[in-house]
């Protein structure tokens, strides 16, 4: 829980918690008292972080260098009233800024739900009354009175209880009643054992009891995982880091080319007017303003892509980040297992005889515990498919089991009708039923409660229906059972049985209720329950570990369950061992990276040891993907690379998250990996010919300038590729299918991390490099045919905008030549190239964008030469991507050591 010490309340007596916090645990808290005890301790809400205002974190968004470039774009084609080209770099601009201010609003949501999600209401004890006060204005010392469907409101020690149970899994992530007591406690027990405490958050969902406040507000277990919440800062994405770094080299080259652009124009005697819109011209064709847009679209295409499989993706940039992950940190409870509990086999001296290695079910045995259970189904009348089962998780399991199995419950229930009953209680450890039996005089008491308690009590066994006496060797029979089934985390219940005269049970009072009920019992078997793994767990986390991603279980849960729960999902092997959060406690950041590096299983993990789990693994490098449901994840959600959250799980921990699986399927995790490497495959493919197109135009003009030679394109033709080029295909590379092998690739290598590898520089580069210096012998080739300036740039204005069509179908794979790509996959962009040539055509031979973009029509004898810068354009880009990607085989995965499954617990019905 919370980090924070804070005394060990469980393991005081009463008298002694008493007399530490100066109260009176009969009468409650003298009301002149309060204050004092609000000062001292504290009140009981959460404290804010201070939250910047929408103006600042505006203000900051201008420090990113492309918002910057965007904002000069902006503010120069405005100047020289290149309105269309403006508003195509404002929607840029709105749209990055935008999209950031939701992405840092996002952080005190979180931390505002869980204020939210808290009683606001208590009822307590002051001055021998009994008040009804807002949770906030309680104190330490305070008498509560805890009531069934109320959730706690501050951390509390129990005073006295009447079968008080609790649901403390917004905390533990364990979803098991918790049975409370008041009696004293071992200091050193984990907090998931401290039965005497009850914490902030948690619902009461049985009995009743009365506690007194040992702790409020940001001192509360509840408390340390706000306090962290409110001040953990998000950190930037590995998209976002690319995109910053990007920005900054586009904004220095851009500036650059914008300069010397100038600066030779007027060396050169260029008109001023003239050189002053070229320059800008130039600059704003070096700036893919359009990258924010097709990040984004692309990324949205990514987001409904994953929600089809089952995952909502909450944060934008995670989508991409997804396909980078190298560990994922699993809960165990309603992530890796079912949060259901169920019936997995039964033991009775039948199946103890039988031997066989596999479970096998005694149908008398779950009978007997089916009329022993303390639930009842509702609507019996009914179709079997409208049934709905009531009670506690034990016993619904027990019912559910029963109908499962085939057993006629109607028949059943009217053959043995209960006469009368006595609820399970902790203390005593058992439950009974009176029931009917055949004859007028017969009743048969059934038992149901704790196994070594019944097996004691017992003097004979059930056996293929009959008695048989209970020896030594039989009770040893059933005791090594029990403590096999008990190493493997599995949860066990009894039942016994015997034939009595009674027409009621002994009264709760009678100080001979134990005696009369467990004496001379028939020990029927033992009820093993267990919450089972998803089925398509085990799949999943094999897909994972081929895509190089790691799968680590953190659990509150106690070592056996986890480890058997591990084996059986894939995560461990038969010889793996657990590590305890006690143990992690003691080792250093060193030692704790070693243990994460060889050990996949960890046991009575605290929230604040999960946090500090997924901060040594990111500083390590890893790309931590980390999964959860309760309130006690939400900070080791934020932290995470991907927090990713159950659709059945707390809202708190949802608005912590980045993904949220709607069904908890684990599966779908792995899809989303692989739709998150297709993403980033896109986003690379973006980038490369966003960029790459943008050079042209500096090139060209920066090389004409330099010798001398007359503008090879004007201004208003510099505007219109632009709009060619990124107009209609900035989006369509977002709907490239997934390419061969995703999922085979080694999220540790650099290609995964990040989308400007050096391979990508590489390829921009070599691209940017060779087009410019073809453009520019193109230019002076044609110049030396004595073709009319006119003509000239009506080429060169047709050479770059075929750069930005043949560039978009050479790269829709960057690791195949063109010849082996799908060219027609791509339905959007067969449209965008389909858009580009049309509009390349209107230009060419429409009366008034001729005069506008200042073209002739082209002649006959100019198509040879397009032909040739058709052909060489393939060449180059084709020429690129080999030396760029020729070695793309390194960056596949090993194949991994698959850990081979134990074998698998068989349900109670095929």
């Amino acid at each position: 829980m919370a980090s924070h010490k804070s005394p060990p309340w469980h393991s005081f007596s009463l008298e002694e918690v008493e007399k530490r916090i100066q109260t009176n645990l009969k009468h409650g808290l003298e009301s002149t008292l309060v204050p004092e005890h609000r000062t001292r301790y504290g009140t009981n809400v959460f404290s804010k972080a201070t939250k910047e205002t929408v103006f600042t974190r505006l203000i900051k968004q201008f420090k990113n260098p492309l918002v910057s470039m965007l904002l000069v774009g902006v503010l120069a084609t405005l100047f020289f009233k290149e309105y269309l080209d403006m508003i195509v770099i404002l929607a840029a601009l709105l749209i990055n800024v935008v999209i950031s201010l939701f992405q840092e609003s996002r952080a005190g949501k979180a931390f505002e739900k869980l204020v939210a999600s808290q009683e606001h209401f208590a009822e307590v004890m002051r001055d021998n009354e009994k008040h009804r006060i807002p949770a906030a204005e309680l104190v330490v010392g305070d008498v509560i009175f805890l009531e069934t469907g109320m959730r706690v409101p501050a951390d509390v020690r129990v005073i006295e209880e009447r079968d008080l149970g609790l649901d403390e899994s917004v905390l533990t992530g364990e979803w098991i009643e918790s049975e409370k007591d008041s009696g004293v406690l071992a200091a050193d027990l984990h907090i998931t054992e401290r039965k005497n405490m009850a914490w902030m958050g948690s619902l009461v969902v049985s009995g009743s009891g009365r506690a007194v406040v040992v702790a409020v507000g940001n001192k509360t277990e509840l408390g340390g995982i706000a306090s962290g919440l409110a001040t953990l800062e998000d950190e930037d994405t590995p998209l976002q880091k690319s995109v910053h770094r990007l920005a900054k080299t586009l904004a220095i080259v851009a500036g650059i080319a914008t300069f010397v652009i100038f600066a030779l124009g007027i060396f050169r005697e260029h008109d001023l007017a003239e050189m002053i819109l070229v320059a800008v011209s130039v600059g704003v064709a070096a700036m893919p303003e359009g990258l924010p847009v097709a990040v984004t679209v692309t990324l949205i295409i990514g987001m409904e892509a994953i929600l089809k499989r089952g995952g909502l993706v909450r944060n934008l940039l995670a989508a991409e980040t997804l396909g980078s992950t190298t560990v994922i940190l699993t809960d165990k409870t309603g992530t890796l297992t079912k949060a259901a509990m169920e019936v997995a086999e039964t033991i009775s001296l039948d199946t103890l005889r039988k031997k066989t290695g596999t479970p096998i079910h005694d149908g008398e045995i779950l009978s007997m515990a089916v009329l022993a259970a303390d639930a009842f189904i509702e609507g019996l009348d009914k179709p079997l498919g409208e049934w709905a089962v009531h009670g506690r998780p034990v016993e619904r399991a027990i019912l559910r089991a029963g109908i499962d199995s085939g057993t006629d419950l109607q028949a059943l229930l009217a053959n043995s009708p209960r006469m009368d009953f006595l609820a399970f209680q902790s203390e005593r450890r058992f439950g009974a039923s009176l029931n009917k039996g055949h004859g007028a005089k017969v009743r048969h008491l059934f038992v149901n409660g704790a196994p070594e308690l019944l097996l004691e009590s017992s003097t004979h066994a059930y056996e293929d229906g009959k008695r048989v006496r209970l020896t030594k060797a039989l009770r040893e029979q059933f005791a090594h059972a029990m403590r096999q089934k008990s190493a493997l985390g599995m949860r066990l219940i009894a039942v016994a049985y015997k034939n009595v005269a009674w027409e009621g049970l002994p009264h709760e009072t009678n100080p001979n209720l134990e005696k009369e009920i467990l004496s001379g019992l028939t020990f029927g078997g033992i009820i093993v329950l267990h919450d089972p793994i998803r089925p398509d767990v085990r799949a999943a986390i094999d897909t994972a570990r081929k895509a190089g991603t790691r799968v680590i279980m953190l659990t509150g849960d106690n070592k056996e369950t986890a480890l058997a729960i591990a084996r059986e999902a894939g995560i461990a092997g038969e010889h793996d061992h657990a590590v305890t959060g006690t143990e992690i406690e003691a080792m250093s950041d060193e030692e704790l990276l070693r243990a994460l590096q060889t050990l996949s299983v960890f046991a009575r993990i605290l929230p604040h040891q999960k946090l500090r789990i997924a901060k040594i693994l990111k500083r390590n490098g890893e790309v931590v993907a980390m999964t959860g449901d309760g309130v006690n994840d939400a900070p080791a959600l934020r932290a995470a690379d991907i927090g990713i959250a159950l659709g059945s799980g707390t809202e708190v921990a949802k608005e912590a998250s980045d993904l949220v699986l709607i069904d908890g399927s684990f599966s779908v995790i792995v899809a989303a990996i692989e739709e998150g490497r297709r993403i980033l495959d896109n986003l690379k493919k973006i980038v490369t010919y966003l960029v790459s197109t943008s050079m042209s135009e500096v090139f060209l003009v920066g090389g004409a300038l330099v010798v001398g030679a007359p503008l090879p394109i004007l201004p208003s033709q510099i505007i219109w590729t632009k709009i060619v080029e990124e107009g209609f295909m900035n989006f369509a590379f977002a709907f490239e299918p997934k390419e061969e092998g995703v999922m085979h690739r080694d999220p540790k290598k650099a290609s995964m991390r990040t989308i400007i590898t050096a391979k990508i520089r590489k390829l921009i580069m070599t691209i940017s490099l060779l087009t410019g210096v073809l453009l520019i012998g193109l230019y002076f080739f044609l110049r030396s045919l004595g073709m009319p300036i006119e003509e000239v740039r009506t080429l060169m204005f047709v050479a770059i905008s075929v750069d930005s069509i043949l560039f978009a179908v050479a790269l829709k794979n960057l690791h195949k030549p063109i010849w082996k790509i799908p060219i027609f996959s791509n339905h959007y962009l067969i449209f965008s190239l389909s858009g580009s040539i049309l509009a390349l055509v209107l230009a060419l031979t429409t009366p008034w964008l001729q005069k506008l973009l200042s073209v002739v029509p082209l002649t006959w004898s100019d198509l040879p030469v397009i032909a040739l810068i058709v052909t060489i354009n393939l060449a180059i880009v084709e020429a690129a991507k080999y030396f760029a990607f020729r070695h793309d085989q390194s960056e596949n995965v090993r194949t991994p050591h698959v850990i081979q499954p134990p074998p698998r617990i068989r349900p109670l019905v095929r």
